[in-house]
Formats: C-alpha cells, structure tokens, sequence
C-alpha cells in the first residue's frame, strides 16, 4: 500500500508538471525555439512561422501518412490545416517558394510516387504529377542544378532518375539507366563549378553532362549529407548507418577518410 501511495503521488506531480507546460494552463506560453529542439531530431516535424512571421506553427508526419500543421495559441494547440488522403506514407517534404511569387509552398512526395505541391497561403493544392506514371518513389530532392532562376526536383522514381522543372513540370533529363538509392542530396563535392548529384548507395553523377563521376564499392550511408571537414574548400559526404555509426568519403580524392 505504502509503494502504491508514492507511485500515485509521482505519477500526479509528473502530470501536473505536464499541464503546466501546455499553453493557456499557465502563464508562461511554449517557446518556439523549445519545440524545435525536442523535434530538431526528427526530419518529418519541424517549427514553421505563420501570418508573416506574427505567429508560428509545427507541421509534422505521423505513420500513416497523414501531415498535420498545428498552430500554437494561448490556448494551446489548433489544428490549422491536414493532408488525409495520400494514400501512402510521405517520403519527404520541404517548404519553399517554388512559384516565386512570395508565397510558400508544401511539396510532398509519396513512397507511392505521388509528387504534390500545397499553397502555405490558403492551403489549396495547386499541382499534383497526375500525369506521370510513378509507382514508387525511392528518393527525392529540390535543387538548382542548371543554374536558371528556378529549383529543380531530382526525383529517383521506379530506379529511374529525372530532372523536372519546378514551374513548367517538364522533364529536362532522364536517365537511361537503372539506380538504386533511398536518398539523394545535391552538393558540388568536387572542384568543377557545377553541382553533383550523390545517391547514398555510393554513386556521384555530375548534373552538367549527367554522366556518372563517381560509382564506389559501398554505399555512403543510410542518410548523407556533406561537410567541410578539412577545410580545403570542398565538402565530403557523411553518411549515418541504423546503427548511428558514420562514414565519411572525400568524392575529390576518392577516398574514404574516416
């Protein structure tokens, strides 16, 4: 009974303490800064501002595929706006002003090879790859590659890797060859002026003449990203396995250097 009492009173502290940190419970309101920290882990949930930067939001990707954009009020979380019918689970997302015109967009991609664009302003779709016959796709990024005033997205769908322009959708190049990859980014890893396209299974391919700089015997991780660890100007790829080990790869000298 005695060890019943003090699992009870600890359980009520700790709930109390939880209460007290939802906005509208007490005086002091969540800072914004706090919930990216517990959430700056997690690729799929980030802080966003809201009504020109008056107020601020989280937007996040639960596992069903379903994306949400709560607002932050005083009187705690609002539902601001909801994705339901995907019909898969989100590859990716990001946030950008794809039109140029000074309004956000949400650009979504889909495992199932769904690629949507959401206006931030009003929350209306405006465009979706209705006329592409994906059926899957396995890595996605958005990028200036051709250095005109507009992104591209680089998507790896069905082993097959396009370039597509962000403001006319249509495709500038296809790969004649097959790929294998769960992520992609764009990074210049070498000294030439243009960009490389890195896929985490170990390949680089060069985004002016699309011909492949790079092809190594192992993958570079389970996700990349690049990094100045030298200090000669140039970026090596840092690759994270499941494990959390990581692998670093100099594409210039092709080498692995940690």
């Amino acid at each position: 009974m005695k060890n019943t009492a003090i699992w009870a009173l600890a359980i009520w502290v700790l709930v109390m303490a939880f209460v007290t940190c939802i906005p509208g419970r007490a005086a002091a309101q969540i800072d914004p800064y706090d919930i990216q920290d517990a959430f700056g882990r997690f690729p799929f949930a980030r802080v966003i501002p809201l009504d020109n930067g008056n107020a601020w939001g989280m937007i996040y990707v639960d596992v069903y595929g379903r994306i949400y954009l709560k607002r932050a009020t005083n009187r705690g979380w609002k539902r601001e706006f909801e994705i339901t019918n995907l019909g898969a689970k989100v590859k990716s997302y990001d946030i950008l002003d794809v039109e140029q015109d000074g309004v956000l967009e949400l650009v979504i991609s889909t495992m199932a090879g769904r690629i949507l664009i959401y206006s931030l302003d009003d929350y209306t779709n405006t465009w979706e790859n209705i006329e592409d016959d994906f059926t899957s796709i396995e890595a996605f990024d958005i990028e200036n590659v051709d250095h005109d005033p507009q992104v591209e997205f680089i998507v790896l769908a069905n082993g097959t890797l396009y370039i597509i322009d962000s403001i006319d959708k249509s495709r500038q190049w296809i790969s004649e060859r097959k790929f294998t990859a769960t992520e992609l980014i764009v990074a210049n890893v070498d000294k030439d002026e243009q960009k490389e396209i890195i896929l985490n299974t170990g390949i680089v391919i060069d985004t002016k003449f699309y011909v492949i700089d790079l092809e190594w015997d192992k993958p570079f991780g389970e996700r990349i990203s690049t990094f100045d660890f030298n200090n000669d100007g140039i970026p090596e790829v840092i690759g994270e396995f499941s494990d959390y080990s990581l692998r670093i790869f100099d594409v210039y000298s092709q080498r692995e250097i940690w």
